[in-house]
């Protein structure tokens, strides 16, 4: 923390005195979210209170005029502290070092005052890239509601790569394989690419209009049929990936798949059991915060369910969270199960 003295606008050769405590020297930061905080003398603050302005490179990023008493403080009986969360008015395109100055500045005398300054490593926040990043930009002036927050994204056309490999290692060769709400058909090319006979089943009107798009076989349900649009084990092997959570009737549901298949059911759901491991970091998976999820599996759950159709049932779990808990320890946000008849 540093202090700058200057006494060329206080009488008496008093000094101004104030400090900057964030950003730090080196700090990584978002162009779109700076916090900045630091103090001045209660003193030099005793004159009409200042204006404290941000500054990078000429561009004022943020300002305020509120001082506060800082309790924390040892010297509190003479400084007063300020806090704001900066930002550029237009996004950058690219990382860059850059110099943060905050300074003071009053009506009776325009001459800016220097706080401080601190070299910064600026990041591209990119948020027109990230999801729901245009939704949640700090310029957004609407009161957003629970619908506008926990969505579902567009259909997915690329699978994840995991559990392809997983839906590979786990269907018998050459297979004849229903894909139980397929979506924008995802797992075709990679099932049809192995040799495997890929049928896609989906009720989403704006998803079949993708299939169409992409030349995929696929049969289109009509909402809430009570019977998926299959014969009796007209398939070998039925995959489920991510649907089985969205199910209000699951019971029913998988009464189904079990009708038309022969041998094998495959499922993936978002594992519920990772919750309480990142609770003390204050984390939970985005994708378990889906509005239209009805169903919620730990392992035990999961199988119990399938249980109830199916004669035996292996759980296990896949898809390494990308942030570790706070004991260093990751863990895997799904659960795959093998289902067999």
């Amino acid at each position: 923390m540093s202090a700058i003295q200057n006494s060329r606008f206080f009488p008496e050769n008093s000094h101004f005195r104030a400090g900057l405590d964030l950003p730090r020297a080196g700090d990584r930061v978002f162009d779109q979210a700076i916090s900045i905080a630091g103090w001045v003398d209660r003193r030099s603050a005793g004159l009409p209170a200042p204006v404290i302005q941000a500054w990078c490179g000429g561009t004022l990023i943020g300002e305020t005029s509120l001082l506060a008493s800082d309790e924390n403080r040892l010297s509190a009986r003479d400084s007063l502290i300020f806090r704001l969360l900066a930002r550029f008015p237009q996004p950058i395109d690219k990382e860059r070092d850059a110099q943060i100055q905050v300074t003071a500045i009053w009506n009776e005398n325009p001459e800016k005052q220097t706080i401080g300054e601190v070299s910064v490593r600026l990041i591209p926040a990119q948020l027109l890239q990230k999801h729901y990043g245009q939704v949640l930009a700090p310029t957004e002036k609407s009161v957003l509601h629970r619908e506008n927050i926990y969505g579902s994204g567009p259909p997915v056309e690329e699978p994840s790569a995991e559990a392809v490999r997983l839906v590979l290692e786990y269907l018998p060769g050459q297979s004849r394989v229903l894909d139980v709400g397929c979506g924008a058909g995802a797992y075709g090319p990679p099932l049809i690419n192995s040799g495997h006979h890929w049928l896609g089943l989906e009720v989403n009107s704006e998803c079949c209009a993708i299939l169409d798009q992409r030349r995929l076989p696929y049969r289109c349900s009509k909402p809430h049929a009570k019977n998926l649009a299959a014969e009796n084990e007209e398939f070998d092997c039925a995959i489920c990936i991510e649907v089985l959570e969205h199910i209000s009737e699951p019971d029913s549901f998988l009464a189904e798949i079990a009708r038309v298949i022969r041998t094998r059911a495959l499922f993936s759901v978002p594992n519920i059991e990772i919750i309480p491991y990142l609770a003390s970091l204050q984390v939970i998976p985005w994708h378990l915060l889906e509005a239209d999820h009805k169903n919620f599996f730990t392992r035990a759950s999961l199988r119990a369910v399938l249980l109830r159709q199916f004669k035996t049932v292996e759980v296990f779990s896949y898809a390494e969270h990308p942030l570790p808990t706070r004991e260093g320890i990751k863990m895997h946000a799904h659960l795959f199960a093998i289902a067999e008849k």
